[in-house]
């Protein structure tokens, strides 16, 4: 019996790719909302290569998007130990899953381990912060969060959450009020929408949410002194996504091989600004025009010089409506840091 399973063992690794392909259609299956489907992909592909770093990752994504966090927890956790995969993107699903689940003393242990000895990201480092001092205030409080049933009334420490100055506990209300009945969700979220100090990366949050979830509701959305209403089913992608690649795609012609750290912070601050502004379109949907912004104030955050007349040449456009644009992502950037550190 075991010459024969060995035996097909050794037909399968005869196929070129063949884990790769079974990954891939485990991705593709997770984009569908094929979860199932995703995590059976994924596993078939680890029978074969049990360390294979996509597959593995994707079998944590899969059981989330079951909620089945525990077991997903486990998953992240040895993917840690081991060393499997990028280290940061597994930590950074590893602590969420922690902090969803309430585990708060695992949270500030792991966390004050590697501030200690690493230099963490800069794209990470500020949400990893947060979360730090979430966790100290959650430890220091004793405060625990149970939902046994998605279907039951949110409890009232979730709203008390919601409606406090800390961005930590508002995040975590609304990722705990998130595995909660669509009713209930819409609910206890729609008046952060119009909320006017309530945080704008927040409420894109909220909306990927009502996205996702498929809430077939009308909403009114305050954000940057514009109120945007509109039917859920309206939303488009969070970041845009379309016009945000052709943009991308414009910047990276310029910087990707003449400067590609600049590009890498061009990208990095064009998504985050796409995000922060949802859902307010770019106007005008000119993706040079953007582009060239891009390039201008991403320069300008790293202190480099470029001129201003030469960018409009490089990038055809028009040189005024350069100046504007990037003013106004330096000015919403600057919004949403002041109101993430009110």
């Amino acid at each position: 019996m075991e010459e024969e399973q060995k035996k097909r063992q050794k037909k399968i690794v005869l196929f070129p790719g063949v884990v790769d392909k079974l990954v891939g259609k485990g991705m593709e299956a997770l984009k569908e909302k094929q979860f199932v489907t995703a995590l059976s992909y994924f596993n078939q592909a680890l029978q074969i290569e049990p360390n294979h770093p996509q597959g593995r990752f994707g079998v944590a994504l899969s059981l989330i998007e079951q909620s089945r966090l525990e077991e997903a927890k486990d998953v992240t956790k040895n993917m840690l130990n081991e060393d499997i995969g990028n280290f940061y993107d597994v930590l950074q699903v590893h602590i969420s899953l922690l902090v969803q689940l309430g585990q708060y003393d695992e949270v500030v242990t792991i966390l004050e381990g590697i501030m200690s000895e690493e230099r963490l990201p800069a794209n990470m480092a500020e949400s990893f912060y947060h979360l730090l001092h979430f966790s100290r205030q959650m430890v220091e409080d004793g405060t625990t969060l149970e939902i046994a049933d998605e279907h039951q009334e949110p409890p009232e420490e979730l709203l008390q959450m919601l409606n406090e100055e800390s961005i930590e506990k508002q995040w975590l209300a609304i990722q705990m009020l998130g595995k909660m009945a669509n009713r209930v969700f819409f609910e206890a979220v729609k008046g952060c929408l119009k909320n006017k100090k309530f945080d704008p990366v927040l409420k894109s949050i909220i909306l990927q949410f009502l996205k996702e979830k498929n809430i077939a509701e009308t909403i009114e959305i305050h954000k940057f002194g514009k109120v945007v209403k509109l039917h859920t089913t309206e939303l488009e992608s969070v970041f845009h996504e379309k016009f945000g690649k052709n943009t991308l795609a414009v910047v990276a012609e310029q910087l990707e091989n003449h400067n590609p750290s600049l590009f890498e912070m061009a990208s990095q601050m064009w998504w985050h600004y796409l995000f922060v502004i949802y859902p307010i379109v770019p106007k005008p949907l000119n993706p040079n025009l953007w582009a060239a912004a891009i390039h201008k104030t991403a320069a300008e955050m790293t202190g480099l010089v470029e001129d201003d007349l030469q960018l409009a040449k490089l990038y055809q456009v028009n040189l005024e409506q350069l100046l504007e644009c990037s003013q106004r992502m330096m000015k919403i950037e600057q919004e949403a840091f002041n109101s993430q550190h009110r």
